[in-house]
């Protein structure tokens, strides 16, 4: 409610029409840069606050019925890193930053899972890590890591910390984001991705290398496969593949039926 507290400041509930609220829009969208999303969670948040107005009998109406509410389009940030935007951005990462992604897009975990990762929990001599935590039976599960990953698992567990990424700042506690050096990673070379992003290239790739549906949600921790659709994104070039591959099976089954 900042902005909205900002732009309206004192005006009467009830004096604030329709193109007070447009003024609004354009002042995030141009002024702010905000995306088209986030003016529209801005909007929704005045719309509850005119609801809640009306009950109280501050104003007649909820003005924002009658303003455009930006498009969703862009509300689910899914971004799959090239092999060159991957080499490009570990080349900056360093530290917790570095290990941490280099798990996540080797991996799959979910950001916190790996942050939140006990050293009790990854084995070595078997080759696997247990998340132990989720809210539902599915997220917690045990993974069998990657020769990389093991190498990372084997450094970080040579401390003396309870967890695998101890806080720096707060004794005793994990790391809870990474934000920050990871912004600072992205400013330097140009990239734009959400951590979560290490993730969602993981899954696709995964997918891309041939492993079916199923086995793939047990790997992300999810409980059914129409969750899992959300991460998968092929390439132009895995679906071109694909294609041929397809075209290839036809010439080969007409080839059969001519003989």
């Amino acid at each position: 409610m900042s902005s909205l507290t900002a732009h309206f400041g004192k005006m009467l509930v009830s004096s604030v029409r329709p193109k007070d609220v447009e003024a609004y829009k354009s002042w995030r969208l141009t002024d702010h840069k905000v995306k088209e999303i986030t003016c529209r969670h801005d909007l929704h948040a005045l719309s509850k606050f005119f609801q809640w107005a009306r009950k109280m009998g501050y104003c007649r109406e909820n003005i924002t019925e009658d303003v455009s509410i930006p498009s969703d389009a862009d509300a689910i940030r899914m971004h799959v890193l090239s092999a060159a935007e991957e080499k490009l951005y570990f080349a900056h990462a360093t530290g917790d930053l570095y290990d941490s992604g280099r798990l996540l897009i080797l991996q799959g975990c979910r950001p916190e899972e790996i942050y939140a990762l006990e050293q009790e929990h990854v084995d070595l001599v078997r080759g696997v890590m247990c998340i132990q935590r989720g809210k539902t039976k599915s997220a917690r599960r045990t993974l069998t890591l990657t020769s990389e990953s093991k190498t990372i698992m084997g450094r970080r567990l040579s401390g003396k910390s309870r967890w695998v990424f101890p806080s720096p700042k707060k004794p005793g506690a994990h790391i809870g984001s990474l934000d920050g050096s990871h912004n600072r990673v992205l400013t330097k070379t140009g990239l734009a991705f959400v951590t979560y992003d290490l993730r969602h290239t993981f899954a696709t790739r995964l997918a891309e290398s041939g492993v079916d549906l199923p086995t793939l949600a047990a790997i992300l921790g999810h409980s059914s496969i129409r969750c899992v659709q959300r991460y998968i994104h092929p390439t132009a070039e895995h679906q071109r593949e694909a294609m041929v591959k397809y075209d290839e099976v036809l010439q080969a089954g007409q080839r059969t039926t001519i003989h």
